[in-house]
């Protein structure tokens, strides 16, 4: 049973298919990507907080950037991690909601009901992917804040909190949504739509 659950866990992220070592491959490349991109973040936000404090004209994204994260910016992932906890008990609660489409319900064979279920289920997995690489990317910038940080750089201390705890409201969206994608696919899969 074990290679089972570990198939459908890997299925999430689409890494259920193809060679183990170039699955292995493609998680490493992609980590370290969002190692170097998490570094680059922090670099460019030391770089335009210097320019910020020269009183040099940024555009607004600039500015953002330049003052670096704090309670304005770090909520987006914990309303996230809300709103897909909300999905979940939702999901264990009732029935499996018919797929959206054009057509109403009513209208439409068991086949294509069964194959909006499976693109629901892909759409929720790109999801799952896109929110695991903004975990990964801001985990690694606040990784990077806290190393930088230890240079003594003053912009960088003071939103570093800030930072932590937006990196972890990614981080617990991700999981939450990898928990509601997981349930979401074994109930597809129990309706035959997999």
């Amino acid at each position: 049973m074990q290679p089972q659950r570990d198939a459908h866990l890997t299925e999430l992220v689409f890494l259920d298919r193809g060679p183990i070592a170039l699955r292995s491959v493609a998680v490493a490349v992609v980590a370290a990507a969002c190692g170097v991109a998490g570094t680059l973040l922090v670099r460019l936000h030391q770089s335009l907080a210097a320019q910020l404090a020269a009183h040099a004209a940024l555009n607004p994204l600039q500015t953002l950037l330049a003052t670096g994260s704090s309670v304005r910016t770090l909520w987006p992932g914990w309303v996230a991690a809300v709103c897909f906890a909300a999905a979940v008990v939702r999901l264990r609660r009732g029935a499996t909601e018919p797929p959206a489409g054009r057509t109403s319900v009513e209208h439409q064979t068991l086949a294509q009901l069964r194959a909006g279920l499976r693109r629901e289920y892909r759409i929720v997995r790109c999801a799952l992917v896109v929110v695991c690489l903004l975990a990964a990317v801001d985990s690694a910038r606040a990784v990077a804040g806290v190393i930088a940080g230890q240079s003594a750089d003053p912009q960088l201390l003071t939103t570093l909190p800030a930072t932590v705890i937006e990196a972890l409201g990614y981080v617990v969206a991700a999981a939450v949504l990898a928990v509601w994608a997981r349930a979401f696919g074994t109930e597809v899969r129990r309706l035959g739509a997999l």
